[in-house]
């Protein structure tokens, strides 16, 4: 399975993350980190992953996002976008979207509290489609 894997860090303990890295893996192996033309594109995802408070103090990489897409009719374009939140090698979270008629539009967001503000709500669900649409335009 292909995924890219972001990571926030905040080694200056400041309470917002200082740097994003975005890497991507095939199965547990590492292929490259992202490119600067990559890193352009990501910067809005990085920007949305900021907000949901699942950064790392220091310089540890334990906290990041696995985020992948699915086609299982293999025509190319996905049926379903999955995000999961983990500390080391646990999942903690998961989000997806689900496309349920291959038409492009993500019909259905599966979302708990992805912002760690204690509520599960639209701000949510705004946050995970706007991580998948900026997933894709990647082309990962």
């Amino acid at each position: 399975m292909r995924y890219l894997k972001v990571i926030a860090q905040d080694p200056s303990g400041s309470g917002q993350p200082d740097s994003l890295h975005f890497r991507f893996y095939e199965g547990e192996q590492l292929l490259r980190e992202a490119t600067a033309l990559e890193r352009q594109r990501l910067k809005a995802l990085g920007a949305t992953y900021s907000k949901c408070a699942w950064y790392n103090t220091g310089e540890s990489e334990e906290r990041h996002l696995r985020i992948f897409s699915l086609n299982p009719s293999v025509d190319g374009t996905p049926e379903s976008v999955r995000l999961h939140f983990h500390e080391g090698p646990t999942i903690i979270y998961k989000a997806a979207v689900h496309d349920l008629d291959n038409d492009g539009a993500f019909e259905v967001i599966l979302s708990g509290d992805v912002d760690n503000d204690g509520y599960a709500n639209r701000t949510d669900r705004n946050r995970v489609r706007a991580l998948v649409r900026e997933f894709l335009t990647v082309g990962w």
